[in-house]
């Protein structure tokens, strides 16, 4: 049997699709011209729904609950230059309150589901998008 040489090097990469009345939080980061959804990397040694919920509060100062994995899939990320794996949660949260971290995002916005649909989104936020549209 031949060993496979190409092992996967790289990032954990994690996006939460935050529902809260109907509605969805997406971002922009610093300089980026398309929409995401928020997120971030995993770390060593983190349990990745720790991550998301850690991540989340960091950037966003919001509590996340009922964090359920979503989409996992591999993709690559142009800005690193790398693959990566991507995990979207969906979850919930009980305010609408942020404290946004000026550092990480740019723009925020609550927009209803159906009109993700108009907004350009990274590749792999795309492909979530389109998953929630069905």
């Amino acid at each position: 049997m031949a060993i496979n040489k190409e092992l996967f090097v790289g990032n954990v990469a994690q996006k939460a699709i935050i529902i809260r009345d109907g509605k969805i939080l997406v971002c922009r980061g610093i300089g980026d011209t398309v929409w995401e959804f928020p997120g971030g990397r995993l770390h060593a040694g983190e349990a990745p729904e720790e991550s998301i919920v850690r991540e989340i509060k960091e950037e966003l100062g919001l509590d996340i609950k009922n964090v359920k994995p979503f989409r996992v899939e591999p993709s690559f990320h142009y800005k690193s230059n790398m693959h990566q794996v991507f995990i979207a949660y969906t979850c919930t949260c009980d305010t609408l309150d942020l404290v946004i971290d000026p550092t990480e995002v740019e723009e925020w916005q609550w927009v209803p589901k159906e009109e993700l649909k108009n907004l350009p989104m990274f590749d792999d936020c795309a492909a979530v998008k389109q998953s929630l549209l069905e």
